[in-house]
């Protein structure tokens, strides 16, 4: 006799669910590879004085898109949440019953393009102001650039939000991996055309295409897009709103920190000097926060299905980023300068030690994504966000008045600024844990 189902069954699970997150790790792995080549591309084709102007338009799109990351989030918390929670509807065996409609129904694919034609008419309005950022424009092309790219970016923040919350890892795998593989061909194309500079910023946005590839080859995925939420139009765009600022401020701190260290560049730090810290941060972190930046949605999920453990469910997780992060510290350290020397040349290369303490300051931005996650999947999106703009302002601050050469303040800050906000993040958890009343067995 067949009992009947109780619970929204997951569409990974078993074998499914060990083969999905298996190749969502072999595309992660990828991914970060294909973002270390764009980097040597890059670094060969521009060289130290140079590659500034790249890395600025990079952290500034991804920094942008970051933003875009917070629609991602709520999409996958939402949709997650409703089929953790919700009953099955009358007659059916597999889809649950609908979400809550206070406000009208959160459809995802408009939701992305809604926020997307936003970004973009941002991006067109702040042009006037990119050269004092060090953006370049080429006569406005790029700022149009960025902006399509942009739009496409919170299209597939919808795309990978819905495949998350429906536990696809495989499709999100897929959409990892071709994102990561059409940024690092047009790279590719355009060091070979000889284009240093209109190249690369098409690059930066090349993969924004993929969600349209996604939706136009694969059912699974337009059905995910299909998927209801547990909560309703109003309560998803203050939830996403909130997330947005919130990473806005992850953003700033992962991939645009190259923005805060070309703005707050001394006359004493010379320009190949500052070329060499910018690239050496970017390499020193990506074994930390590409990954944890991939499987952000995995995370969310992991803490959404652990809300009963409160603050023990951070143990495992902050452990991992911070050995990862020793281990990282000490090969930086000793085969570092070595390997970006022989990889980007000598005009970048910069001491083991500088390399080990950047690598190790990673740690702090890590464990600051962790906590957020965690206070994001307990539907705490205030305190969210109040751990990552303290841990934002505390590294702008750092980076302003740290006296010292620019690999040691940028080191400074970008450990004790992120490290701040997660004393925020733990602190706040544990409080609205012990004030939490225990359910009702």
């Amino acid at each position: 006799m067949t009992t009947p189902a109780t619970t929204d069954p997951t569409p990974t699970t078993g074998r499914r669910a060990v083969g999905g997150m298996r190749a969502l790790t072999l595309a992660t792995v990828f991914a970060a590879a294909s973002g270390y080549l764009v980097m040597l591309v890059a670094g060969r084709a521009l060289g130290p004085a140079d590659y500034p102007l790249f890395a600025t338009y990079w952290g500034a799109f991804f920094a942008l898109g970051g933003v875009a990351n917070g629609l991602m989030q709520e999409a996958t918390r939402a949709v997650r949440s409703a089929r953790h929670a919700a009953p099955l509807a009358p007659g059916s065996a597999s889809a649950p019953a609908a979400a809550p409609t206070s406000g009208g129904r959160v459809r995802l694919l408009p939701a992305g393009l809604l926020l997307g034609l936003a970004l973009a008419a941002a991006v067109a309005m702040s042009a006037p102001a990119w050269p004092s950022l060090g953006l370049p424009t080429f006569s406005g092309v790029g700022v149009a650039i960025m902006a399509v790219g942009i739009l496409g970016f919170s299209l597939q923040a919808a795309t990978a939000g819905a495949l998350s919350g429906t536990e696809r890892w495989g499709l999100y795998a897929i959409l990892l991996t071709v994102d990561a593989a059409l940024r690092l061909v047009v790279a590719g194309v355009a060091w070979w055309l000889g284009d240093a500079g209109l190249g690369f910023a098409l690059a930066t946005v090349a993969g924004t295409l993929t969600w349209a590839l996604m939706l136009a080859l694969s059912p699974a995925t337009r059905a995910a897009l299909t998927r209801a939420l547990d909560v309703g139009r109003r309560r998803f765009w203050r939830n996403t709103g909130s997330a947005m600022l919130a990473s806005a401020g992850t953003a700033a701190l992962v991939v645009g920190f190259p923005v805060f260290v070309t703005a707050t560049v001394r006359e004493s730090d010379p320009a190949p000097l500052v070329g060499a810290v910018i690239l050496a941060i970017t390499l020193t972190r990506a074994p930390l926060l590409v990954p944890l930046t991939s499987f952000q949605s995995a995370i969310i999920v992991y803490f959404v299905e652990r809300r009963g453990r409160g603050t023990r469910a951070l143990a495992a997780p902050l452990g991992l980023v911070t050995a990862v992060g020793i281990v990282g510290a000490a090969a930086a350290w000793l085969v570092g300068p070595w390997l970006i020397r022989v990889l980007f040349g000598a005009e970048f290369e910069l001491p083991g030690v500088v390399l080990a303490a950047l690598t190790a300051a990673s740690v702090g931005t890590a464990a600051l994504m962790v906590t957020g996650n965690a206070a994001l999947a307990f539907d705490r999106h205030l305190l969210y966000n109040v751990g990552w703009w303290i841990a934002v302002l505390a590294a702008l601050i750092l980076l302003v008045t740290v006296p010292g050469p620019l690999d040691v303040r940028s080191a400074v800050a970008l450990l004790a600024g992120p490290g701040i906000g997660v004393a925020v993040h733990v602190a706040g958890l544990a409080v609205i844990e012990r004030l939490t009343p225990e359910p009702a067995a």
